[in-house]
């Protein structure tokens, strides 16, 4: 009886410590799995910075510059008309000099960006993007007060959004023409937003004049592209499958030899 004691409790004793190892060695293959998967993560990281753009070859735009020419662009083909209308349907005074004011300028605006763009080979759109074409509609279906209050609230979203890119390229390019029309263009933004501000129209707690100062991501340099993000989960994935695999194997040969 005392063997059979002794034999059980050896046998125990035995059992607990594989049992111990065997927790031990997860823990730390768990450990190990979930650092394995951080590398290729902060890899993609890393390498999916977006990188200043390059100086362009003479005679050509960065993308940047493309994208500011467009966006200039974009803002005439909608502005231009929904100021006119303005100047014709608002239902006070101010409200259609702001629009005349508007129109006027978007006009010589996309006079000066043709000329630029052409200057760099960029083509330019045609007709105004989706959004504003709905945005275009919804101005011209109200009337009166309610006009008055969607026109200033749509085109002072416009303008808010757009003044960033506008400032980013003064600041930042490299071509002196463009500064130059970036500068200008700087200016005019800011002169829109202070005229539809004067009308007393802008609500600073309703939806679009909030939209307008929103930024998607803080830091634009650090985006990461959906496959990347992507890639980093398989990969974060095949690492932990792998490493979990190797240890349960080595776990299980090392249990068959005792």
């Amino acid at each position: 009886m005392g063997n059979t004691g002794q034999l059980s409790s050896n046998s125990d004793r035995m059992w607990a410590q594989l049992m111990l190892r065997g927790t031990s060695r997860w823990t730390i293959a768990t450990l190990v799995a979930i650092l394995g998967a951080l590398f290729p993560l902060a890899g993609i990281v890393f390498a999916e910075q977006e990188q200043p753009d390059a100086p362009a070859e003479p005679g050509q735009a960065t993308a940047i510059e493309r994208e500011f020419m467009t966006v200039i662009r974009f803002a005439n083909l909608w502005e231009i008309p929904m100021g006119q209308l303005a100047a014709k349907k608002g239902s006070t005074q101010v409200v259609k000099d702001v629009g005349t004011e508007i129109a006027a300028d978007h006009t010589q605006l996309d006079i000066d960006i043709k000329k630029l763009a052409g200057q760099f080979g960029v083509s330019l759109p045609e007709q105004a993007s989706s959004s504003q074409q709905s945005w275009m509609t919804e101005i011209a279906g109200k009337s009166g007060a309610e006009f008055d209050r969607t026109f200033v609230d749509r085109l002072r979203a416009a303008h808010g959004t757009v003044f960033g890119l506008v400032s980013e390229v003064r600041a930042g390019t490299r071509n002196e023409i463009i500064r130059g029309f970036a500068e200008t263009a700087n200016v005019i933004v800011m002169k829109h937003m202070r005229l539809l501000e004067s009308t007393g129209l802008v609500d600073a707690e309703h939806g679009m004049f909030a939209q307008a100062a929103a930024r998607t991501n803080g830091y634009p340099e650090n985006r990461l592209s959906k496959s990347a993000i992507i890639m980093a989960i398989v990969l974060g994935a095949v690492m932990v499958v792998g490493t979990l695999i190797v240890v349960r194997t080595g776990t299980r040969h090392g249990t068959a030899e005792r």
